[in-house]
C-alpha cells in the first residue's frame, strides 16, 4: 500500500505480513513512516492505494464496533482528565463489548488483565497517583481487556485478535521497559497478532520475532532473523556506524552504534 499526505509520499508500495504467534516489530528512524504504517494497519487512516487485511478480510469492510472488539491500539501518550481508579481505566477497554452496564464477565476480564501486567494490587488506586511505568502497564491492561476473548460468541469467538503498540516503552526506565516487553512477549499466541513500534534496536532484537525496517517510506529489511540484517543497512538507515558484538554464549549478540 501507499499513502500520500499534503502531496508528499509518506509510504511507497509497502507490502508486509504480520504473523500471529510472533512479536512483530516495526523499526526505523524518525520520519521513516512507522507511525503512518501503524495508523494504516489499525484502520485509523486509509491508504491512498492498496489495502489492509485482517485474516483475509479488508478492514474497510469492518464497522467501528466489530473492529474495536478485534483490534486494540496502545498509543505512546494517553491523557486522562479524571482521577479514575485503576480498574475503571482498564474497564474502558470493555466498552465495545457491553451495553449500559458491565457484566460480571467484563469485571472478571478486567481483573485478569490487571493480573497479567502485575497491577491487580493497585486496582482501587487513583490513576494519576501512579508512576509513568505503572500508568503504561494499566493502559496495556486496558487494551488487553479490549480484545480479550474466552469463547463468548458476542466477542466473535475464534476471530483473530490484533494488538498494536506504538513505542510502549518510550520514556520508561530500564525496569519498566523490560517488564513491559516481557509481558508483551508473553501475549504471543496463534489467536493474537502483536505488532510493536520500537526505537531501541537491541531490545527489539532481543524480544522480537519478526522485524520490518522502514527507510523513507519503503521496506528496507523484512526478516525473522535479526542476524540477517546487514550492518550496512543499519548504518544507511540510521546514519550511524554499526558493529555487531558477539556474546560468549553464542546468542545473537548486541549492536554497538556510534556517530
Amino acid at each position: 500500500m501507499s499513502f500520500r499526505a499534503g502531496g508528499a509520499l509518506i509510504l511507497d508500495r509497502v507490502s508486509v505480513a504480520f504473523e500471529p504467534g510472533k512479536l512483530n516489530v516495526i523499526l526505523g528512524p524518525n520520519g521513516a513512516g512507522k507511525s503512518t504504517l501503524l495508523k494504516l494497519a489499525t484502520g485509523l487512516a486509509r491508504p491512498t492505494a492498496g489495502e489492509v487485511r485482517y485474516d483475509g478480510q479488508s478492514i474497510a469492510e469492518l464497522a467501528a464496533e466489530p473492529l474495536a472488539r478485534r483490534r486494540a491500539v496502545l498509543s505512546q501518550h494517553v491523557e486522562l482528565a479524571f482521577a479514575l481508579p485503576v480498574a475503571d481505566v482498564v474497564l474502558m477497554g470493555r466498552y465495545p463489548h457491553y451495553g449500559r452496564v458491565p457484566t460480571e464477565r467484563d469485571l472478571e476480564i478486567v481483573n485478569r488483565a490487571l493480573a497479567i501486567v502485575g497491577m491487580e494490587d493497585k486496582r482501587e488506586q487513583p490513576y494519576p497517583t501512579l508512576s509513568g511505568g505503572e500508568q503504561q502497564k494499566v493502559h496495556l491492561a486496558r487494551v488487553l481487556a479490549q480484545i480479550w476473548s474466552d469463547g463468548d460468541a458476542r466477542d466473535g469467538a475464534g476471530a483473530q485478535r490484533y494488538l498494536f503498540l506504538d513505542e510502549p516503552t518510550s520514556g520508561l526506565d530500564v525496569h519498566y521497559q523490560l517488564h513491559i516487553l516481557a509481558v508483551v512477549r508473553g501475549l504471543r499466541s496463534p489467536g493474537c497478532t502483536v505488532v510493536a513500534v520500537l526505537h531501541d534496536l537491541n531490545m527489539a532484537f532481543e524480544y522480537g520475532d519478526h522485524f520490518v525496517l522502514l527507510e523513507r517510506g519503503t521496506v528496507a529489511v523484512n526478516t525473522d532473523d535479526p542476524r540477517a540484517i546487514p550492518a550496512e543497512a543499519l548504518e544507511r538507515v540510521f546514519r550511524v556506524r554499526a558493529r555487531h558484538l558477539q556474546v560468549a554464549d553464542g546468542a545473537g549478540g548486541l549492536w554497538r552504534f556510534e556517530l
